[in-house]
């Protein structure tokens, strides 16, 4: 993906909703989502023990997201 900037296996990277991504190489799960600049920001991880997603694993993605995005624009991002 970072060569071509395809997803090619949609089983390893999937689309999670509210703009969140899961990159799942065994047994792990890597939360993400796209920022502007063809940038992928990594939000957490932890480790796989279900298949379905845990609602407080995306809350916290989706607060870091948030967090993030918030900084950049106020462009205080290194505090």
């Amino acid at each position: 993906m970072g060569s071509r900037g395809q997803i090619k296996n949609k089983t390893k990277f999937n689309f999670e909703g509210d703009k969140i991504y899961a990159f799942k190489p065994q047994p792990h799960r890597f939360l993400c989502f796209f920022y502007t600049g063809k940038k992928i920001i990594l939000t957490n991880a932890f480790h796989k023990k279900t298949d379905k997603l845990p609602k407080n694993e995306k809350d916290r993605a989706l607060k870091i997201k948030d967090d993030y995005e918030t900084r950049i624009n106020r462009g205080n991002y290194y505090e």
